[in-house]
């Protein structure tokens, strides 16, 4: 049986919205239970107080990150 695809959107200015089959583990290999949760955004910004997740503080921050796939290749 073939997995669906895990799809990462960088949201401008905002998280990581990752949806489909989430393993998340920590350093220590430890598995967060993401039970029932088919989608989770994660922080980009360093400011969250639920890391990894995202808690809008990115707003209330003013923080500001425009992110797009030519940033990767230096265009």
């Amino acid at each position: 049986m073939a997995e669906e695809a895990v799809h990462i959107t960088v949201r401008p200015n905002g998280p990581l919205r990752v949806e489909g089959h989430i393993i998340l583990k920590d350093a220590d290999g430890q598995e967060w239970d993401l039970t029932g949760k088919p989608a989770v955004s994660l922080c980009r910004c360093g400011l969250s107080e639920k890391r990894p997740f995202c808690d809008g503080a990115h707003s209330r921050q003013n923080w500001q990150c425009m992110t797009s796939p030519g940033n990767l290749t230096g265009k």
